[in-house]
């Protein structure tokens, strides 16, 4: 496949907005917190005052109304209690830093601390019942990952399993929570720990499969997993690499052997640094990647492993779905707009964006659909 006008759509960047907490404007006639409206998470960062500023940003994209929780790092994995639909577990990639936000006073409630021999790495995850929180780490000394298990509410640690890989980053439940997928970025050795996608049983904490891709110059970043299992990796260049090398995306559709993809290269080849963000769209069997360095976003089929279309986006970062899974929802550029793109046909909405969302982090997550997958109706409505 080759790019053309068709399959390439060009978006310009408005002008810049500097970001200021006095631009807030408070809903004052709809309940912002609305589970039936998109309601996007997402960390950022921006100076103020020659100050550099760390906030979790909540928005509203139907009302275009936002709120911003003060931090003292940049937030990078979010997830949702399962009990309390307004507690979030947030997550520091490569740092010292998570916390519990309160989102009814909009306020970190607790931090969480590893040892000093740790550093959390991005992600985690609550068991289905929502007593206890995985967490990705990694011994400083020697870069193996290892899962931290606590308590929900104590974050009391409880104990801790391997990932089987060094340097962890995502984790995801899957199989109605008995097995968490875990990325592994390995070393920067490439004769060393290669890169993978480990499957772990949660109960026995064994390991059930190791998954590698075929193009060994990538690491395994973020995934995507399709309700048939498929798993979409997202990859930068592995350590050891320039950040200017390419990253890439891997697919495994169905039973189908690990495919990192190779055409068509004029893509491949724009794939400049990271492949950051990944979601599956599983009505269309579609598979959105964000990349910042190449001013791309990527839309493959799963099934067909197979480019559906690039379109040139300037420093895409998150993707998520809308509430009704009719839209992509990604954040892009230096002025933290939000762009809205049809699953159906992969057209954008020009005039859905929103800007500034002060979203500058590597993800969005979708509050009110993530409610919908976490808890029964009576508790989200």
């Amino acid at each position: 496949m080759s790019l053309n006008r068709r399959n390439f759509l060009k978006f310009v960047s408005l002008a810049s907005i500097a970001p200021s907490l006095t631009t807030l404007v408070g809903c004052t006639h709809q309940k912002f917190y609305n589970p039936d409206q998109d309601i996007i998470l997402g960390g950022g960062r921006f100076k103020q005052n020659d100050e550099l500023k760390h906030v979790l940003a909540i928005i509203n994209l139907q009302q275009k109304e936002k709120n911003l929780v003060d931090m003292d790092f940049l937030a990078h994995g979010i997830i949702v209690d399962p009990n309390d639909k307004k507690r979030l577990i947030v997550f520091e990639k490569i740092g010292p830093g998570a916390a519990e936000i309160n989102l009814y006073n909009h306020t970190v409630t607790k931090k969480i601390k590893t040892s000093k021999e740790k550093y959390f790495y991005g992600h985690g995850a609550f068991n289905k019942t929502g007593d206890t929180l995985f967490c990705t780490e990694t011994y400083l000394s020697n870069h193996k990952g290892i899962i931290a298990i606590r308590d929900a509410s104590s974050f009391e640690i409880l104990g801790e399993f391997p990932t089987y890989g060094e340097n962890p980053h995502e984790c995801q439940l899957v199989n109605d929570g008995t097995t968490l997928v875990v990325t592994n970025a390995g070393s920067a050795s490439i004769d060393s720990s290669t890169p993978s996608v480990t499957y772990i049983d949660v109960q026995s904490q064994k390991l059930i499969e190791r998954v590698t891709l075929t193009n060994q110059q990538l690491n395994t970043g973020h995934i995507g997993i399709a309700d048939d299992g498929s798993l979409i990796v997202a990859s930068a260049p592995r350590k050891g690499l320039e950040t200017t090398h390419t990253g890439g995306v891997s697919i495994r559709s169905g039973k189908n052997e690990m495919l990192s993809m190779t055409q068509p290269e004029v893509v491949i080849n724009q794939m400049t640094g990271e492949a950051l963000s990944v979601i599956v769209d599983d009505i269309h069997n579609i598979a959105a990647v964000t990349h910042p360095d190449g001013n791309m976003v990527t839309f493959w089929s799963v099934d067909k492993r197979e480019l559906l279309k690039a379109m040139s986006v300037p420093k895409p970062r998150g993707v998520t779905l809308s509430l009704d899974e009719k839209s992509f929802i990604i954040s892009y550029d230096i002025n933290t707009s939000v762009i809205l793109v049809s699953t159906k046909d992969l057209t954008a909405s020009t005039d859905s964006i929103m800007q500034p969302t002060y979203i500058s982090g590597s993800h969005i997550y979708n509050w009110s659909k993530t409610l919908t997958e976490i808890m029964p109706t009576d508790v989200y409505t």
